[in-house]
């Protein structure tokens, strides 16, 4: 036919480097369905992510050991940017906690392209590890109050705040050095909404100590976190209500989620000899909020070829917020398609977390 014609004469196309397969279709497109608007007023949507750090999906270790089903290009930096930006733009959030966040793609990838989408968003990194926590809010909807990011370690030694819990845990050495030895993070911002400035939201976001024995260590790490949070939301600004993302490295069986949940630690929880009897801390801990799983206890959170499970949540403040809709997560088929995270449709070993809070 014509066609041709029409639209000018066909031109050979160079390609440059190695012709690679595209997504395809992604993890995330059936869940952008459902989040193709900015939601309303008296509306927060939230994303939990751990993005994968470069620092550690570009190693030897993790081409060949970690993550051997994934196809070498959909590990690199810019296909794994690409996809994320992708994904990141179409959930429509008023807020996004990431951890995992190399500096350089904060500053050069995700600051930038979220900008374009009207979310700020702040970094507070990791000094050892070179990568850190980003959490950014829709600057329409919010304003920043107040910063209050703290290292657990260093926090933990100079801060009056926490004198009783390090006086508790002079007690236990060994567990101490490992904590102070940890260079994990909190980042804490205390936001007001735009629209009505009487509401205040204290936004916490973590990633926690990753060893499976190390339910101990989280456990110091998580009450470090906890007494910090209650300062900001207690003290500072009276009863504003709080919303605590991260990776906690916990599932929903550990101590930490049970005392994330319950706001109550025993002495006697089995999590204090997580590494053996010589690492055991005799501590009852307690806090005082009441936090809820937002989006309840999913299978899993995490989905590599060695292991999967929930580490990943949105804890709310069950008093001024409730939960309007969880956002469903991928399919099984579809986190399997090629074998396990990350892949060539999917950018993390991890899957977001989303979910529309209500103010009560």
């Amino acid at each position: 036919g014509d066609g041709a014609q029409r639209y000018g004469p066909a031109r050979e196309v160079e390609s440059s480097g190695p012709v690679e397969a595209g997504p395809g279709a992604c993890t995330f497109d059936a869940r952008h369905l459902y989040t193709k608007k900015v939601c309303g007023q008296g509306f927060v949507r939230a994303v939990s992510y751990n993005i994968l750090a470069d620092t550690y999906a570009q190693t030897e270790f993790s081409r060949t050991v970690l993550y051997p089903y994934c196809a070498p290009y959909a590990l690199e930096i810019d296909y794994r940017q690409n996809l994320l930006k992708k994904e990141l733009a179409g959930y429509s959030a008023d807020l996004i906690c990431l951890q995992e966040v190399d500096k350089s793609v904060f500053v050069d990838s995700l600051a930038p392209a979220l900008d374009a989408f009207g979310l700020e968003g702040l970094f507070k990194i990791k000094e050892k590890q070179h990568e850190g926590l980003a959490t950014f809010y829709r600057r329409d909807k919010f304003s920043l109050l107040s910063q209050h990011d703290i290292a657990f370690s260093e926090a933990l030694m100079s801060e009056p705040l926490h004198k009783e819990l390090c006086d508790q845990l002079a007690k236990y050495p060994l567990v101490r050095d490992k904590v102070l030895q940890r260079s994990s993070v909190l980042q804490v911002l205390v936001l007001q909404s735009t629209a009505d400035p009487s509401r205040k939201l204290c936004v916490a976001n973590t990633h926690l100590y990753w060893h499976p024995k190390g339910g101990n260590i989280r456990l110091i790490q998580i009450a470090v976190a906890l007494s910090h949070i209650k300062h900001i939301a207690c003290d500072l600004y009276p009863s504003i209500p709080v919303i605590f993302c991260g990776d906690f490295n916990s599932t929903p069986s550990s101590g930490t989620y049970s005392f994330i949940s319950s706001g109550v630690i025993a002495e006697d929880h089995e999590d204090w000899v997580s590494n053996g009897e010589e690492e055991r801390c005799r501590m009852s801990l307690t806090h005082p909020f009441k936090l809820l799983s937002a989006c309840g206890e999913p299978a899993y959170t995490n989905y590599v070829g060695g292991f999967h499970g929930c580490l990943d949540y949105i804890f709310i403040d069950k008093n001024a917020l409730e939960v309007e809709q969880v956002i469903p997560l991928p399919s099984h088929e579809e986190v399997t398609t090629h074998q396990a995270l990350p892949s060539v449709s999917h950018p993390s070993d991890h899957i977001a977390l989303i979910c529309d809070l209500k103010w009560k």
